[in-house]
C-alpha cells in the first residue's frame, strides 16, 4: 500500500487550516484541519479492508472460429478430449471475461484489473464492485499460435477519496493454447506422389497382408484390390499391417528461419498427424534438442496439436529421435539435425520424405511450399 499525491495535499491543507484556526479569531476552524486528518486515517483503514475483500479473475469465455478453422469439419468424436470450452485455433476470435469478485457479502471498491494478453493491454475496473461481483467481456482477434497467457496481472484497490492505493500482482496465467491450423493433405497431387514412395512395402516391414478396407482419398492406386472391388461394387484397398501398429515420426526443424516459417511447419505437421490418426495410425513428434511427444499420447490429436502449438519453444531434452519405420521431416532450410535424423532413418530402411518451407533442394523425396495457408 502506498499514499498518493492527494493524501499529501490533504495533510498539508489540514495543517494550514489547523494552524490558521489556532491563531485566528475563528478558533473553531482548526476542527476542519482535524477533520481532514481523520478522513485520511479513515481512508487508510478502508483501503486495507477493501484490498482484502476484492479478487480478480480472467477466463476464456467463448471462441469464434475463423474461416480457415478446422473445427467445423472435425467429426463429433474428435471433440471427446478437446480443450474446454472449445479448442482455439490461430486466427480465431476469443472472448475473455475479466471479473472482480468480493467476499463478506458487501459491496466494495474502487478496484481496477490490468493485464497484457497476446500483446494487447487490457484494463477494466469499477468504482463500486457490487456484492454479486462485476464482469466485463473483451474480444481478441485474431489470436496467434502459441500460449495465450495473461501476463503482468495487477489488481489495484483504493479508497473513494483516492488517498491510498494497494497493488497486488498475480502470477502469469495460461488461458488457452492456440493450436495450429490443419487440413487433410491426402487429396494433394504432390503428396500422393510422395506417398507412393513413402508407403512402398519394405523388406521386413509390413509384408503380411492384414486385411482390406474401403478406399480413401489419397490411398496409393497400387494397393487397390481389384477382384474384391469388383465383387463389392466399390473400391477397396489392401492393408499390409494393422493400422494401430503404424507409427509415423514427425521431425521438426529446431531453428525455423522466421516465425512465419515456424507457423507453416506446425500447420503441415498437424495436417500430416491428422491424416495419420484418422486412418488408425499413431504419431510421435520430435524436435532435436527438445522434448518429444509421449508415446502413450500417440493416438491423441489434441496432445499432438498442443505440442505443435508451443513449437519451437518446448522444454529442453537431449534425447534422440523416435524409433519409427516411417518419418516425415518439416524443414525451413536444407540441412540441419532434423534432416540428418531423417536420412539416418532412411539409410536403415525407413520410409522418409520431407516438407521444405522455403527454397532449396533435398536428397530425400520432398515438397517445397511457401508460408501461405491453405496450400
Amino acid at each position: 500500500m502506498r499514499p498518493t499525491w492527494r493524501l499529501l495535499g490533504a495533510l498539508v491543507l489540514g495543517a494550514v487550516i489547523y494552524l490558521y484556526g489556532a491563531t485566528s479569531e475563528v478558533a473553531w476552524l482548526f476542527l476542519f484541519g482535524l477533520l481532514l486528518w481523520a478522513a485520511a486515517l479513515a481512508m487508510l483503514g478502508y483501503t486495507r479492508w477493501n484490498s482484502r475483500g476484492v479478487a480478480a479473475s480472467i477466463r476464456l469465455l467463448a471462441v469464434e472460429s475463423s474461416p480457415h478453422s478446422p473445427s467445423p469439419d472435425l467429426p463429433e468424436s474428435a471433440f471427446r478430449d478437446a480443450p474446454l470450452p472449445a479448442p482455439v485455433f490461430e486466427g480465431d476470435t476469443v472472448e475473455l471475461e475479466l471479473a472482480l469478485t468480493v467476499t463478506g457479502g458487501s459491496a466494495r471498491g474502487p478496484a481496477r484489473l490490468a493485464t497484457d494478453i497476446g500483446g494487447r493491454q487490457l484494463a477494466a475496473g469499477s468504482g463500486l464492485v457490487p456484492a454479486a461481483g462485476w464482469r466485463r467481456v473483451e474480444r481478441l482477434e485474431p489470436v496467434r499460435r502459441g500460449s495465450l497467457a495473461a501476463s503482468g496481472v495487477t489488481l489495484d484497490t483504493g479508497d473513494p477519496l483516492g488517498f491510498f492505493r494497494h497493488r497486488r500482482r498475480s502470477a502469469d496465467q495460461r488461458l488457452a493454447v492456440v493450436l495450429p491450423l490443419f487440413s487433410s493433405l491426402a487429396t494433394s497431387v504432390q503428396v500422393r506422389e510422395l506417398e507412393s514412395a513413402f508407403t512402398a512395402v519394405r523388406p521386413g516391414h509390413g509384408n503380411d497382408l492384414y486385411g482390406v478396407r474401403e478406399y480413401r482419398a489419397g490411398d496409393p492406386l497400387r494397393r487397390i484390390h481389384w477382384r474384391t472391388s469388383a465383387r463389392r461394387g466399390e473400391l477397396v484397398v489392401r492393408e499390409f499391417e494393422p493400422p494401430g501398429l503404424r507409427i509415423v515420426g514427425l521431425l521438426l526443424d529446431p531453428t525455423p528461419a522466421t516465425p512465419e516459417a515456424a507457423d507453416q511447419v506446425a500447420r503441415l505437421a498437424a495436417s500430416e498427424a491428422w491424416d495419420c490418426l484418422r486412418s488408425g495410425g499413431r504419431v510421435v513428434a520430435w524436435c532435436p534438442g527438445r522434448e518429444a511427444t509421449r508415446l502413450d499420447e500417440s493416438r491423441s490429436l489434441w496432445s499432438i496439436l498442443e505440442w505443435l502449438a508451443l513449437y519451437p519453444d518446448l522444454p529442453v531434452d537431449p534425447s534422440g529421435p523416435p524409433r519409427v519405420m516411417d518419418a516425415i521431416a518439416f524443414l525451413t532450410r536444407p540441412g540441419g539435425p532434423a534432416l540428418d535424423a531423417l536420412q539416418d532413418m532412411q539409410s536403415r530402411g525407413a520410409g522418409a520424405r520431407a516438407w521444405l518451407v522455403g527454397e532449396g533442394e533435398l536428397e530425400v523425396p520432398y515438397q517445397a511450399v511457401g508460408t501461405e495457408w491453405p496450400l
